[in-house]
């Protein structure tokens, strides 16, 4: 199944925020002008293996300083390292996940959340939360601004979000759970021919307390459903090989929707000199 990133939207979201995108064996190759150095190229998930000559002719014209690759399988990192990549510890991508399989009945599903989950997700909808499409994706990325600030966060992603959105079109959807007239949860899904991803998410403390963003999840599995895709991807949790204990708190969450772990092979990088 194609990566999200290996998508013409996910291509048309870059260019938006100043990648340059070529194309080389079928596969998206994101490049980044560095002023007075040169360039810097990444390759995510791709389909098939790029041949390393190509790229090394590629970096010549382009004058790249250094390739980063997050190969999808095994046999793709295999490959690298056998022409001089080397792992580095600085994915840019979530390196571990949750897949959740949606040819699963909706009955099968809840049973295989944790019976909190379900439970909370009973509890939100008797507190009154309800759910509700949004094309709003002004509100949304303030709405999530805000909350990334409560969290220690302070660097914009505003412009990202909203080019990322524009970019997939109908392939995105905003869902909101709105309480006493007010969004107290909201959650990004975007979605390639057969995946929904949880791209971004949002919470007040209310929201929190009256389990809107569980809530908001089960709404984003029936929506995917709905659109019948066949894996909902929770787009990363806490990874042992990168540990950073502020993923602890929300991988407890997804991983409390059921689902399978899934791995990535570690990222890889090698240097040029272009001069």
């Amino acid at each position: 199944m194609k990566d999200l990133r290996q998508t013409p939207q996910y291509a048309n979201y870059l260019k938006s925020i100043g990648w340059e995108v070529d194309r080389v064996d079928s596969v998206n190759i994101f490049v980044k002008t560095l002023p007075f150095i040169g360039s810097a190229i990444k390759i995510q998930r791709p389909e098939r293996t790029v041949n390393s000559d190509k790229l090394l002719v590629i970096s010549k014209k382009k004058r790249f300083v250094v390739i980063y690759i997050e190969p999808k399988t095994s046999k793709q990192r295999d490959y690298y390292l056998s022409r001089g990549f080397r792992e580095t510890k600085s994915p840019s991508l979530p390196s571990k996940t949750i897949l959740i399989d949606l040819s699963k009945s909706l009955k099968k599903l809840l049973s295989e959340m944790h019976h909190k989950t379900r439970y909370n997700i009973g509890l939100s909808k008797r507190k009154g939360v309800q759910v509700k499409i949004s094309d709003d994706v002004n509100e949304f990325a303030d709405f999530w601004q805000e909350s990334a600030k409560r969290r220690g966060m302070f660097f914009s992603q505003k412009k990202e979000i909203k080019e990322i959105y524009k970019a997939f079109g109908k392939k995105a959807v905003i869902l909101n759970a709105i309480h006493l007239n007010k969004v107290v949860a909201s959650v990004m899904i975007l979605s390639t021919r057969t995946i929904s991803y949880y791209m971004y998410s949002a919470s007040t403390p209310t929201g929190n307390k009256i389990f809107a963003p569980t809530l908001l999840v089960w709404n984003a599995l029936l929506w995917s459903k709905k659109k019948e895709l066949k894996i909902f991807d929770f787009e990363g949790i806490y990874d042992d090989r990168f540990p950073l204990k502020r993923w602890k708190g929300f991988t407890r969450f997804k991983k409390s929707f059921g689902g399978k772990e899934i791995e990535h092979p570690q990222p890889l990088r090698k240097y040029y000199l272009p001069f």
